[in-house]
């Protein structure tokens, strides 16, 4: 049975960790993906981070049943200012040096763009910024093992460096350490023009087939690796035959139930983390899963 938390900042701002966990205990005491300055805007800067702050909001959490199961601190591994982009491995560095007081040891990023809005620019995938991505994730992983955390990398597929299987497969082979983990969002996975058919053509809705060796083509690659599942939902624009990937879970084209079985078959027991979810119905969509 999968185990259903959410993605905290997805139910809005809150001004206090109590306030966030009165909100999540209210649908169901469970686990969070906790970006602190999304869902928390009212929060200390990140270098004015210490022990004893970090662990009164994990413990004001905790009392409403709310435990932390990723930390996300998404840094850009490409910035092209350099200052930036050490600004960003030293954002993240602090927040690995504090998974202790968090109560949790993996700290979350997907690997960037070059286009300043997040989105998508065609220079972003070139090879000169694949490597500039692995020198940082390189520095990321030194501060990890200092303080016995974990990356916990996202590939997001045509907007950001790791965009695809063969990259992320890459990187994991480049960086065999046991710091480098993954979070699997299988729809931000999914190529911008949808699953692949045999013959190489994607279809309106994936045939199982080609849906099940997209899941386990994946799989293979960084099962062991796995630390969570971020779980939200697509469709291909009718019109332009692209991908919409930010609807919610159950309401698009992906076969959650499928997917479960195919982890069970794999003895792969992780946490997933809603996304995107419509606040009205989370706790409906979180039963229905749970069920799977």
């Amino acid at each position: 049975m999968p185990r259903i938390g959410y993605r905290a900042h997805d139910f809005g701002s809150f001004d206090s960790a109590s306030a966030l966990g009165e909100r999540i205990e209210s649908i169901r005491p469970s686990f969070i993906q906790l970006a602190l300055k999304k869902v928390i805007p009212s929060a200390r800067p990140w270098q004015e981070w210490d022990e004893e702050y970090i662990h009164e909001i994990a413990e004001n959490l905790s009392a409403h049943g709310v435990s932390i199961a990723i930390i996300g601190c998404y840094v850009n591994l490409i910035a092209p200012d350099k200052e930036e982009r050490d600004k960003e491995i030293s954002r993240f560095a602090k927040t690995l040096s504090l998974t202790s007081a968090f109560g949790c040891p993996y700290v979350g990023t997907e690997t960037g763009t070059l286009n300043p809005n997040g989105g998508f620019s065609i220079e972003t995938s070139s090879l000169e910024n694949l490597a500039i991505a692995r020198e940082s994730l390189a520095r990321m992983l030194e501060y990890a093992e200092k303080y016995d955390a974990y990356v916990a990398l996202e590939a997001v597929a045509r907007n950001h460096t790791i965009s695809s299987l063969d990259r992320l497969a890459d990187t994991l082979a480049a960086f065999p350490t046991k710091r480098l983990k993954v979070i699997f969002d299988p729809v931000n996975l999914i190529p911008y023009t949808g699953i692949p058919e045999k013959d190489g053509v994607p279809l309106r809705i994936p045939s199982e087939a080609a849906e099940h060796k997209f899941i386990s083509d994946i799989l293979d690659v960084c099962e062991d690796r796995l630390v969570a599942i971020h779980c939200k939902d697509y469709i291909l624009d009718p019109d332009t035959g692209t991908k919409i990937g930010d609807i919610p879970a159950l309401t698009g084209n992906f076969r959650w139930k499928a997917f479960a079985e195919e982890l069970r078959k794999r003895n792969i027991d992780v946490p997933w983390l809603l996304e995107n979810h419509n606040p009205l119905t989370v706790k409906e969509t979180a039963e229905t899963l749970e069920q799977f």
